[in-house]
C-alpha cells in the first residue's frame, strides 16, 4: 500500500472556473435558443421568454430573460425587431407573431454592459461576480426599433393555418 496524505483545507475557497465575460458595447450575438417560462414554471410567478445567445467574437454564452409583464416588454419587442419581425401593420393590437424557427439562428446586435451580480453561496456566504448583460438590442446594420414601421415597409411576420398560441399579457 502506498503513502497516505491527509492535507486540512479548512478556510480555503472553492475556486470554480470563471465564465468568460462578453466585452462591454456593441456585440454581435446568435440566437441560439428561446424558451417560453409560464408563470407557475417561474421562480417570480411571472411569464418570460428565455433566450440563449451567443457571442460572434469568442463563442461566450449569454442568457437574456425578457418578460411577458405589460408595459416592461420593451426588450422583448427590440429583440424580434432585430430579427425583422414586427407587428402587421393594420394590426391595432401590435401583435408580434413567432417561432422557434424564425429567431433561432438571427444574427442581432446587444449593446452589453457589466454589472456586479450579488447572491448567496452555498455556505450562505455573499458572493459577487461581474457579470454580463444586454441592455438593447438593434438590427445588424445598426438600425433601432421605430415608434411605427414604415407604411412602405412589410413587416415579416409568420403566419400559418394554425391558431396562434395567445400569450395573454
Amino acid at each position: 500500500m502506498g503513502k497516505k496524505f491527509s492535507v486540512e483545507m479548512d478556510g480555503e475557497e472553492d475556486q470554480k472556473p470563471k465564465k468568460p465575460l462578453i466585452p462591454e458595447g456593441d456585440q454581435n450575438l446568435i440566437i441560439k435558443s428561446v424558451k417560453l417560462v409560464t408563470a407557475e414554471q417561474s421562480g417570480s410567478g411571472n411569464a418570460y421568454f428565455l433566450w440563449g445567445l451567443l457571442s460572434e467574437e469568442g463563442d461566450i454564452p449569454i442568457d437574456v430573460i425578457t418578460t411577458l409583464i405589460k408595459g416592461k416588454r420593451w426588450l422583448l419587442k427590440q429583440i424580434l425587431f432585430a430579427c425583422g419581425i414586427e407587428a402587421k401593420e393594420d394590426d391595432p393590437k401590435e401583435k408580434y407573431k413567432f417561432t422557434e424557427e424564425a429567431v433561432i439562428e438571427q444574427r442581432v446586435i446587444g449593446n452589453i454592459k457589466h454589472k456586479d451580480s450579488t447572491f448567496a453561496g452555498y455556505t450562505g456566504n455573499q458572493i459577487t461576480i461581474l457579470k454580463a448583460e444586454v441592455k438593447q438590442f438593434k438590427k445588424i446594420g445598426g438600425e433601432t426599433q421605430k415608434t411605427e414601421p414604415p407604411k412602405t415597409e412589410k413587416s415579416k411576420s409568420l403566419t400559418s393555418d394554425k391558431q396562434d398560441e395567445e400569450i395573454p399579457f
